[in-house]
């Protein structure tokens, strides 16, 4: 007897439940395990085409080229006790980010960004693991977008920490508008390897404070890496909401590093400041930035190695994907100080 189509996709699907139902029920197998966590799996798609060179300044342009910085995560919470709620957390870095520092490891692994075991309630949020140190997380943002973080964050002396492991991070209530975080680590060196040694240490905290549209911030750091080197920073910041849709935030940071593993370097100190514009009308925003990097001092000695980007970004909210155009001036870390014109045209959403 000829089976129609609709019959015979029937009797396969209900051949597939069957034989899913039978194998669910097995010692050996995890499929169909029942759990009462809360599980989630979320990430964001961002691609963008972009040329950090327009202008083929000292013939050093390779064209557009296409950034992927998309990534994933899972996490999955339970309440342990009353007010007590434990939380597991692991998430990939962006796909194409490389870790140079440690021997170049693929950015886009599970655990590359944070990825701890954590317990919040009322009190606050405690998280053991790998997570952004409390300085940090002012630094990259609001102050290094958009397109500043060459300058702000990672440019020039390097006397914070980033995202580290081996880092016990704890996050407080909010009391008013009044919030703070401290951190302790043991990574052995600014880019967060995971890598524990004996003498290498850092501490971290930062507070803000929240009134009507605007909240004051600052955090502050110190660190014995690997080497023996030093280091320390500190930055204060604001950010406000103005009528008519438009806003502003602005930062100062210092950065110092003691060179204790090669004393040629001797004591190196920077300053650095972040000024950044926006404004919205409905799914439209602009927003502007500038940031600076001023001479920095060796034992007192000033360098010649100041550097600045300044930058205009262009973006829309549809439907939930942002849409965007970014075009940067960016100084080079030379005497001849060029300017490299940088264009980006990106796509990003969150899920």
């Amino acid at each position: 007897m000829k089976v129609c189509n609709k019959t015979a996709i029937a009797i396969a699907l209900t051949g597939l439940l069957a034989s899913g139902s039978a194998l669910a029920n097995t010692e050996s197998s995890q499929v169909g395990v029942i759990s009462d966590f809360n599980v989630q799996a979320y990430g964001v798609a961002a691609i963008s085409l972009v040329n950090y060179n327009v202008g083929d300044n000292r013939d050093a342009s390779t064209g557009f080229a296409v950034e992927n910085e998309s990534r994933i995560g899972f996490r999955a919470s339970k309440d342990m006790f009353d007010n007590f709620l434990i939380t597991m957390q692991i998430e990939s870095g962006y796909v194409d980010n490389t870790d140079w520092g440690h021997g170049g490891v693929s950015g886009g692994v599970l655990g590359f960004r944070d990825t701890f075991l954590g317990a919040s309630g009322d009190w606050g949020n405690l998280r053991v693991g790998r997570v952004l140190t409390p300085l940090y997380e002012i630094v990259d943002w609001p102050f290094s977008n958009p397109g500043l973080g060459a300058t702000f964050d990672w440019g020039g002396i390097s006397g914070h920490y980033d995202r580290q492991s081996n880092q016990v991070r704890f996050d407080s209530a909010n009391y008013g508008g009044f919030t703070f975080a401290a951190s302790v680590g043991r990574d052995d060196n600014d880019n967060g390897g995971g890598s524990a040694t004996r003498d290498a240490y850092f501490y971290s905290g930062n507070a803000k404070y929240s009134f009507s549209t605007v909240t004051l911030m600052g955090a502050a750091e110190a660190a014995t890496r690997a080497n023996l080197d030093e280091t320390s920073a500190y930055i204060v910041g604001f950010e406000a909401g103005l009528p008519a849709g438009f806003g502003i935030a602005a930062a100062f940071k210092h950065e110092e590093v003691d060179n204790k593993a090669d004393t040629t370097k001797g004591k190196q100190t920077q300053d650095s400041i972040s000024v950044i514009g926006q404004w919205w009308n409905g799914p439209l925003g602009i927003k502007a930035g500038y940031a600076a990097n001023f001479d920095s001092e060796t034992d007192g000695t000033k360098q010649d190695d100041a550097n600045s980007i300044a930058s205009v970004q262009v973006m829309g909210v549809i439907n939930g994907f942002v849409p965007y155009v970014r075009v940067a001036a960016r100084s080079d870390f030379t005497a001849e100080k060029d300017t490299d014109i940088v264009t980006r045209f990106g796509l990003e959403y969150g899920f």
